[in-house]
């Protein structure tokens, strides 16, 4: 640590330190696909393909080695976000082809802000509960989730944001029949579930701003002193642990327009403080992750919007 740092802000750089996948950091898995949205994909013309090894030199920090690295990586094919390819006795991954939409749509909902204008309409998925099988069923939930949608039923899901073609995207190859999007203004009135309510069965507004406040409670100490004074090491950690912590929270949170937010909302203070930190970051943690990749990275420090309406 260096004598830069203040006495006040020891115990968050302790806390940085300490944090690994078997103690309540984000686990290897999540880590990984944090690796290829935030740091493969912006640089991918230099990095291209990433190494069993180069991952677990990434991630050793977070007490992740190759043996872990390897068993979420097969998982992470298996659902089909990464593909690999043998070189000699080495496996490359890249992000698969077809997942590549959907790690655009979790870009834009991460880093991209809150919502813009809202037209007062619904786009509203329907799943047949009786075609398909349930890990299908269960698949196309996943995806929709990502994409912003939120659960207000069984196989019944609604976005106020995320259009009916976008949905039709996100769905193209379920089973023919085995869904139903439409979008339309829902009706107000006694015995129906009206705009608040839809909300309120959408997304978890409780449980959405504990997450927040917990992400403002683990970063805000890491003001404009401690992160000047962070090596290039420490500056990588912290950036895959906050984009890492930030990405389960905002894809957990289908968007919902502002004006339907309780004013002062947190996740727009969160959102503000994950921007200044991963700014004051990006230069130093690329650095130390192109020394580790063997590629010169350069991603943009601006990711994240600073918008809060």
């Amino acid at each position: 640590m260096t004598s830069d740092l203040r006495s006040g802000a020891t115990d968050a750089v302790a806390a940085l330190d300490a944090a690994v996948c078997s103690d309540g950091a984000p686990s290897a898995r999540n880590l990984i696909v944090t690796v290829f949205g935030d740091l493969v994909l912006p640089n991918e013309a230099s990095i291209g393909e990433v190494s069993v090894q180069d991952l677990a030199a990434l991630l050793a920090p977070f007490g992740v080695n190759e043996r872990l690295v390897r068993t979420s990586l097969s998982r992470i094919v298996a659902e089909g976000l990464l593909t690999s390819r043998t070189e000699g006795r080495r496996s490359r991954y890249s992000v698969a082809g077809p997942a590549r939409a959907t790690f655009d749509r979790a870009d834009r909902r991460i880093y991209g802000g809150p919502a813009g204008e809202w037209d007062g309409e619904w786009t509203v998925v329907v799943i047949d509960g009786t075609s398909s099988t349930t890990a299908d069923r269960a698949e196309i939930r996943r995806r929709l989730g990502w994409a912003g949608f939120g659960s207000i039923g069984p196989n019944l899901m609604a976005s106020p944001f995320v259009d009916a073609a976008a949905a039709a995207d996100v769905v193209g190859d379920a089973e023919p029949g085995s869904v139903l999007i439409a979008r339309s203004r829902i009706l107000d009135g006694d015995g129906l579930i009206g705009t608040e309510q839809l909300v309120r069965r959408s997304v978890d507004l409780e449980a959405a701003e504990l997450a927040h406040g917990n992400l403002l409670d683990s970063f805000g100490a890491f003001d404009e002193g401690v992160l000047s004074a962070l090596d290039d090491e420490r500056c990588l950690k912290l950036r895959l642990l906050l984009v890492a912590r930030f990405r389960r929270v905002a894809l957990a949170e289908p968007s919902v327009p502002p004006s339907l937010l309780p004013n002062d909302w947190v996740g727009h203070r969160s959102r503000q403080l994950a921007a200044r930190v991963y700014e004051a970051l990006v230069e130093r943690s690329d650095r130390a992750a192109g020394r580790i990749v063997g590629a010169d990275c350069s991603t943009p420090a601006q990711r994240f919007s600073r918008s809060s309406d």
